[in-house]
């Protein structure tokens, strides 16, 4: 699938898939965004440049793909002290969960608001342990096929994560895994909390989500779309 063109730049509905990501996280308020690019990512320059789909664009390489906390660590200078909105490069969810999200952490009583959504199988996602609304467990990649909320991939989170990202050891897979760092911020008392996303919600992993996305397209128009 990503042979030639990055993920992001997959066309769907007429439009590279990271255009519908950007067009939300401006319906959210954000108005400059970071890329964290690696495989093909001059393919992204090249279409993208300083300012694409109403957002202005800044970049960083990741030029050893070594997991997403170290990914996430190329983002503390532009993050500053700041709280900050993040997501995997490769999920769309409706527009609504976007500011949802801020909203959520706004009310000033936690350090990440991470999306959810209900899965049969997590195996193959992360398993987010919940009481209430607040998150007391995370597992990537869980052993055996188990009913479960899955981390959704889009957050709103303190800066402060970057204390815990730079304490991640590499895991099994001999990679740095986000998942990780947030174990590390409940093991401190950090609260983090879910929000269970409304609506829907597109993963870009496969042929076969490539195909559903596909026949889904229309629910992704934005009425401000800009190209």
């Amino acid at each position: 699938m990503t042979e030639k063109v990055p993920k992001p730049l997959i066309e769907v509905g007429g439009r590279p898939f990271l255009a519908y990501l950007l067009e939300r996280f401006r319906y959210a308020g954000c108005d400059e965004v970071l890329l964290i690019i690696g495989h093909l990512g001059e393919q992204i320059i090249q279409r993208c440049g300083q300012e694409a789909f109403g957002m202005k664009l800044r970049y960083a390489w990741q030029f050893v793909q070594d997991g997403t906390a170290k990914a996430l660590l190329l983002a503390e200078g532009f993050v500053g002290d700041e709280p900050f909105m993040l997501s995997w490069g490769d999920i769309v969810a409706a527009p609504e969960n976007y500011p949802a999200l801020w909203e959520r952490y706004e009310k000033g009583d936690c350090a990440m608001v991470m999306q959810v959504n209900w899965m049969e199988d997590v195996s193959a996602g992360a398993d987010v342990t919940l009481e209430g609304e607040r998150v007391i467990d995370i597992v990537e990649k869980p052993p055996g096929p188990k009913p479960g909320w899955n981390q959704s991939g889009v957050f709103v989170i303190s800066p402060k994560i970057f204390h815990y990202l730079k304490q991640v050891q590499p895991s099994p897979r001999g990679e740095y895994e986000f998942a990780d760092a947030v174990k590390l911020m409940l093991q401190a008392g950090e609260k983090i909390v879910a929000v269970p996303v409304k609506g829907y919600r597109f993963e870009l992993g496969t042929w076969e989500q490539l195909r559903e996305i596909e026949r889904n397209a229309s629910l992704f128009a934005m009425e401000t779309k800009t190209d």
